[in-house]
């Protein structure tokens, strides 16, 4: 089976409407039957040798390839792929099984084509917008939440822009600003100091700022639309 029409379009378009964190988009979509199929693409630049900015903005559009399916009625099975006959390939998004998309699944999707928000918050209230496994969002105080993941391979960076781009959501769904901080994060002093700082037992990678604009050059850029293959 296949996805139909509009399913098909409706994952293309949430996709291509995630945040990018590099100078291009380092993402393409292929869609087989009722897969989803995310490559990271491109080539990595001077400023971001290693790719984790890359990586966190294919893992903001796995968030909202994960909303379209759980929006059609599916329950998204995903895998990280370790094959190495396929080292571009970062995750396969499966329905496996039909399941009604719950409240926070619709309000999620919804966000997707919302504009960014300018209201106040407090951080703690979205630490409830992960749902991936082996991330979490901490608030380190009233206005700053962290992106931690257990381990620090290319999996771990993908999730850690998933659960990012969640909390983002979270915030313009509910009307507060959230600015995500990912290249700070990414500078060895600055990260060892963070976790230093706040005693984290993880691995950090991204901040978000609640209800307050961040510094200054730290934000995304619009991502143009996805590549489908049916």
């Amino acid at each position: 089976m296949r996805w139909n029409p509009a399913e098909a379009a409706e994952i293309v378009e949430a996709a291509g409407k995630a945040p990018v964190y590099s100078s291009d988009r380092p993402w393409a979509l292929e869609l087989h039957g009722r897969s989803v199929y995310l490559f990271e693409a491109g080539h990595r630049s001077a400023h971001d040798p290693l790719g984790f900015d890359r990586l966190l903005s294919c893992g903001a559009a796995l968030e909202h390839v994960v909303l379209a399916v759980r929006h059609a009625g599916w329950h998204p099975h995903v895998v990280f792929p370790t094959d190495q006959a396929s080292p571009r390939l970062l995750a396969v998004v499966r329905a496996d099984r039909r399941q009604p998309p719950d409240p926070q699944d619709l309000d999620l999707h919804r966000a997707i084509r919302l504009a960014d928000a300018s209201g106040g918050g407090d951080a703690h209230a979205l630490r409830w917008a992960d749902h991936w496994a082996g991330t979490e969002l901490r608030a380190l105080n009233d206005h700053e939440l962290v992106v931690i993941t257990t381990g620090d391979r290319r999996p771990d960076h993908v999730r850690g822009g998933a659960a990012l781009q969640a909390a983002v959501l979270a915030g313009r769904s509910a009307g507060v600003a959230v600015r995500p901080v990912v290249h700070l994060v990414h500078r060895r002093e600055w990260r060892a100091g963070l976790i230093e700082r706040h005693e984290l037992a993880g691995f950090p990678q991204a901040l978000a700022i609640v209800g307050a604009k961040g510094p200054v050059g730290t934000g995304p850029t619009t991502a143009s639309a996805a590549r489908s293959d049916s």
